[in-house]
């Protein structure tokens, strides 16, 4: 009959602490014959005759010295035989008769054996280890061993590990040993465990009775000794033979994390974007932190509306691109062996990789084990952060930890200034070039501030960094030394001599600031005062950063019942990561700040971090949970309001004409020319002909008006902008007498599949259903202004604005007589023309092309169009607002 397996649920525990001997490691043996051998000799020597009772491998080993503290165990077993010996010193030479004497003749002992034996592992254990990491769990080696770290480094396991606290960090901490809990609470505290949600996994009595002490969750009694009913009055929960009994659960999966295990060097773009941090104020991608812009990994930091135009030939014409900027990288930390290359995970082998979001909490984490080219094994885990309530807040913290070498290592922390713009493929042969390098300077022996420039917005970004060093826990007294490069690189490099088994930590704390920054004097000054007069370490950071999480989430988060839980789970994951990424572009912070919402949010450069109409799927969430951030946002287009009317006078129309994509002055940025990257060719980009971003404005007032009841925003901005785009729409559409009905030509829809008839000498379409649907709730929400605010405002307006009663009449015309086109089956037509396209073969290009989610690229590469198909890029939307 097989034998059910007790199985470890990853939704009641996170971490597993280990015995070494007797539960990893065959050693229990080792020691007992050293025990033996050490005893039976004493015993001879201190009695009169040959009849001496000799040391009891199996009962005294087991009742008196089994798990102890080696000194402990000497002191219990002699004082069992009435001998009464000093203490004496940790010092003492093997042959001295005191306690600590005959305690370090047993590991003479015991050394002696383990050359000659060797070390050999519970290969169950080892298997059951290597599952629960695989599976998320953390693991820990607890041993009150002296000789813990050269037994794992023995049996080539100590990679398994993620701490390690044994006789040897019991006598640094002054812990207390077995049965006495203090050992595993180390180990529980280092790996930032909770001790209910912790197993402790045991074969001593001893062991057993700290697990029952310290309150852990879980106590696994392993009966190797053939103890089951003593290991259970002890306090262990469960008791097997052998941990083949114990089974992993399945990786934890909760929906607050976003979880990869693995490096994929083809997924890491991807990657990074997902697991970005921001807080509204700049968000940096969640690259390693020892990585360069390749082909592979992407550092990037952005400042929202953080700007910049350059100027480059194409296709034999100049055009001018405004691009969200890629900053300076803070993240910039790395390490090597003294004299050796510098860490790169292409050049070791990786043993472990996990790369975790928290999006409860706003921190990633990262854990890896690697063996590099000599053998050696080293662990690095990383968090990082920015700051969810001090906004110019950012902290890296990397613990690097030799599993099986020591010597010297060479640390490295930078600010780097010489990035470009390289992110996004088909833009690399336009200008990339946007920072100049003002200042950098080191401040001590652990800070350092740089300033660049924006070479045409003339934006100052001033950043500054603090490193500090700690070892076991400890702040270590390192000297450093610079390490700068031209172009706006400083850095500073620390040589430190670190022990196998042996904690380095390496904190890195930032701050932010740009000359457009409020309730400063200059951004380089409030840097370098900011670092020089810092405070804070990591940990105080975090706990406030958490904090503010905590906060967020109360009123933002979102939860779902579904009767499938898995279903439910995973779709609550991707709504909170959602939100998370939401709330990463727009939170408190843009409060104080003059910026919109890109369509990408400030993650990349998707797009040039444009703004274009995404708001409209935004604000809904935004309107019933912080409406005052979605008032900001719609200040970003007030204050555009000018800059629009201009763009109208230019075009022919009045009113205002707000541009597809806007940037950092509400002029129009969507590009001139477009690469297909299929055809290699440069086109003429027609995309700004979607004025329906117009009546997308409109609509976010209106809704924003409707649950807040901010009758001063109405009145003094909200109601302007309406007016003004009412106005232009009056101006372009055409009146039809025959039909009488207003037209608007010469415009594109949401689908931009479509941009111009098939053959025609000049872009636009006519008579699209969605632009003039809603230009009709433009018309509608403009005559309503009247009847909404107070009439001393509304009088105000019309005085302000020169608004006539003909121009009333118009709007009230056109929100009921605009041209809808339908099919002849009395279905909607998307546009005038488009039921008399041709047919598109679906079938032969999903054949023929497999992904052909840009059709349009692909046509044109064929010498086609997509114009001249019934084609749809995207359904049009909103109707579901209505």
């Amino acid at each position: 009959m097989a034998t059910i397996k007790q199985i470890i649920n990853p939704e009641l525990y996170d971490a597993i602490l280990f015995d070494l001997d007797g539960v990893v490691t065959r050693t229990a043996d080792t020691h007992a014959k050293a025990w033996k051998k050490l005893f039976d000799e004493y015993l001879k020597e201190k009695s009169d005759s040959d009849d001496y009772k000799p040391f009891d491998i199996k009962n005294d080993y087991i009742r008196y010295v089994d798990g102890k503290p080696r000194y402990k165990g000497v002191e219990s077993f002699i004082s069992s035989r009435s001998i009464d010996i000093p203490y004496g010193s940790v010092h003492d030479a093997p042959d001295k008769e005191t306690i600590c004497g005959l305690g370090n003749r047993k590991n003479q002992f015991f050394s002696d054996l383990l050359k000659k034996e060797g070390v050999r592992v519970y290969e169950s254990t080892v298997d059951l280890i290597r599952e629960l990491r695989k599976n998320g769990f953390k693991t820990a080696i607890v041993s009150s061993s002296k000789n813990c770290s050269p037994v794992l480094k023995a049996a080539e396991i100590e990679a398994l590990f993620d701490a390690r606290v044994d006789g040897v960090v019991s006598e640094e901490l002054g812990l207390t040993g077995k049965p006495e809990p203090d050992i595993f609470l180390e180990a529980a505290k280092r790996l930032d465990a909770d001790v209910n949600r912790c197993v402790v996994v045991e074969d001593a009595f001893s062991g057993v009775e700290a697990g029952k002490k310290g309150g852990f969750g879980m106590v696994i009694g392993v009966n190797r000794k053939d103890q089951a009913q003593d290991l259970k009055q002890k306090g262990a929960h469960v008791v097997v033979e052998d941990l083949s009994e114990i089974e992993s659960g399945l990786e934890k999966e909760t929906s607050w994390d976003q979880t990869y295990m693995g490096f994929d060097p083809e997924d890491e773009g991807r990657r990074e974007a997902m697991c970005a941090i921001g807080n509204g104020y700049f968000v940096t991608r969640g690259a390693a932190p020892e990585a360069n812009a390749d082909y592979v990994h992407y550092p990037g930091t952005y400042l929202a509306g953080g700007y910049n135009r350059l100027k480059t030939k194409v296709a034999g014409r100049m055009v001018e691109n405004e691009d969200l900027v890629n900053l300076p990288n803070w993240l910039c930390f790395n390490f090597r062996i003294l004299g050796e290359e510098w860490f790169q995970l292409k050049d070791v082998k990786i043993l472990f990789y996990r790369q975790s979001l928290i999006i409860k909490k706003g921190i990633l984490n990262r854990t890896i084990c690697f063996r590099d080219r000599n053998n050696r094994e080293t662990r690095i885990c990383q968090h990082s952060f920015v700051h969810g309530d001090q906004m110019h807040r950012a902290a890296l913290k990397t613990i690097i930890t030799p599993m099986n070498w020591e010597g010297e290592i060479e640390i490295c922390s930078a600010l780097d200034g010489r990035v470009t713009n390289q992110g996004v493929e088909r833009y690399r042969d336009l200008g990339t070039q946007h920072l100049d390098l003002v200042d950098s300077r080191h401040i001590d022996e652990k800070s350092m501030i740089l300033k660049m420039r924006t070479n045409q917005s003339c934006l100052d970004i001033a950043m500054g960094a603090r490193t500090k060093i700690f070892l076991k826990n400890n702040i270590a007294a390192i000297e450093s030394v610079p390490a700068d490069k031209p172009g706006g690189y400083i850095a500073r490099h620390f040589i430190v001599n670190i022990s196998r088994g042996d904690d380095l930590t390496v904190e890195k704390l930032v701050c932010i600031y740009t000359s457009r920054d409020t309730g400063i004097s200059e951004c380089l000054l409030e840097v370098e005062n900011s670092i020089t007069n810092d405070v804070e370490s990591f940990d105080t950071l975090l706990e406030s950063h958490v904090t503010a999480w905590e906060l967020l989430w109360r009123k933002f988060d979102v939860t779902l019942e579904l009767d499938n839980k898995d279903i439910e789970r995973d779709t609550q994951r991707i709504i909170r990561l959602y939100i998370f990424h939401l709330l990463q572009s727009s939170s408190v912070h843009s409060l104080d700040i003059d910026v919109g919402m890109p369509a990408r949010g400030w993650h990349g450069e998707g797009y040039r971090g444009h703004i274009f109409w995404d708001e409209m799927i935004i604000f809904p969430f935004l309107n019933y949970r912080a409406h005052q951030i979605t008032r900001t946002l719609l200040m970003y287009r007030y204050r555009r309001l000018e800059e629009a009317r201009r763009a109208a006078r230019k075009a022919g129309y009045k009113g205002a004409m707000y541009p597809w994509q806007s940037g950092s002055s509400g002029r129009e940025e969507t590009q001139q020319m477009h690469l297909n990257p299929e055809s290699g060719r440069w086109l003429q980009d027609h995309t700004h002909l979607q004025r329906h971003v117009n009546n997308a404005i409109v609509y976010n007032i209106w809704q924003y008006f409707q649950i807040t009841h901010d009758i001063e925003f109405l009145s003094f901005y909200g109601g302007e902008i309406i007016i003004e785009i009412a106005r232009f729409w009056a101006s372009i559409a055409t009146y039809n007498k025959e039909l009488n009905r207003y037209e608007i030509f010469g415009v594109m829809g949401p689908d931009e599949y479509h941009e111009s008839y098939p053959g025609a000498d000049k872009p636009g379409l006519n008579n699209n259903v969605y632009t003039n649907v809603m230009v009709m709730f433009v018309m509608e929400q403009a005559l309503n202004l009247q009847h909404v605010i107070p009439e001393q405002d509304w009088d105000c307006l019309r005085k302000k604005l020169e608004i006539e009663d003909r121009e009333l009449e118009i709007f009230q015309k056109m929100s009921k007589r605009m041209k809808l086109v339908f099919h002849g089956d009395g279905i909607l037509s998307q546009f005038e023309g488009y039921d008399k396209l041709k047919e598109f073969d679906w079938a032969g290009y999903k054949k023929k092309y497999g992904n052909i989610q840009r059709v349009d690229r692909i046509l044109e590469k064929e010498g086609d169009s997509a114009n001249n198909y019934k084609l749809c890029k995207q359904a049009l939307p909103c109707w579901s607002n209505f």
